[in-house]
């Protein structure tokens, strides 16, 4: 829908690279301003490929998603430049690979930081400059749906579903919406530096394959857009099938491993 994305903006954070940058990208190529934001400085060679999109416009800034001042900041930029901003894309995201018992205080406050309290900020600064028909999304993760290891990134993304309700709850009655999405073992730079954590969780998603960060965008894209206009507070998660599996495709990843080693049927 190129025509709808005409003097209408969007900001998304953790914009850079991955699933960021490829949310940002779709947007630029229909046409749509994109205030894209990152802790990577804007020199830094990473953001080439966004500044070279022709389409819409893109205003790349260096921003910690986690600091009020620079939210507010953002949103008189945005309030004073003529544009109308439709949609909020919180992709902003850490990881923290440790247990409770392993995870210092200081690494807790840090991932809640971005993962959650950015958001919140994100929400708060931007909401009130959108009009009815406008659209949140939130970039959780299929690890708030269960327990997981890393656990202040587990925690984050619980809450991060939580508060998708509570703003679409609050944000409905002025016809803005608040989704969330969930994404399962996506191959980005915040995971290809576990690579083994990587290819031993391949082998459980009934797909047979990592996610791409295009996976991920085409759904964000189409819940900024107008074809998503009656969902509200949803969260659709995105892993290839492996949280509906569930303990099943355990099963079938070690009965798999099995039948390799001793040449018997998997079954």
């Amino acid at each position: 829908m190129p025509m709808h994305w005409a003097g209408k903006a969007t900001v998304i954070t953790g914009a850079a690279r991955g699933q960021g940058a490829a949310e940002a990208r779709l947007l630029l190529t229909r046409g749509a301003t994109v205030y894209a934001v990152d802790v990577i400085p804007t020199e830094d060679p990473v953001w080439d490929e966004l500044k070279g999109i022709a389409g819409g416009k893109l205003i790349a800034s260096t921003m910690d998603v986690g600091d009020a001042a620079g939210w507010d900041d953002l949103a008189k930029t945005i309030a004073t430049s003529g544009e109308t901003l439709t949609g909020l894309v919180n992709n902003a995201g850490i990881s923290f690979r440790y247990g409770v018992t392993k995870t210092g205080l200081d690494d807790w406050d840090a991932v809640l930081r971005t993962n959650l309290t950015g958001a919140f900020l994100g929400i708060r600064a931007l909401a009130p400059l959108m009009p009815a028909g406008s659209s949140i999304v939130n970039i959780g993760s299929v690890a708030g749906h269960t327990g997981y290891f890393a656990a202040a990134y587990c925690a984050s993304k619980w809450g991060l579903r939580g508060l998708t309700r509570a703003a679409a709850l609050e944000l409905g009655a002025a016809g803005i919406r608040v989704n969330c999405v969930s994404p399962g073992l996506v191959e980005t730079p915040m995971t290809v530096d576990g690579s083994a954590f990587v290819s031993t969780m391949r082998d459980y998603v009934p797909l047979a394959r990592a996610g791409t960060p295009d996976d991920i965008a085409n759904t964000v894209l189409f819940l900024l857009e107008p074809e998503a206009s009656y969902l509200n507070g949803a969260d659709i998660i995105i892993d290839g099938g492996m949280a509906g599996a569930g303990m099943f495709a355990q099963a079938a990843a070690k009965l798999k491993a099995v039948a390799a080693t001793s040449g018997t049927p998997a079954t």
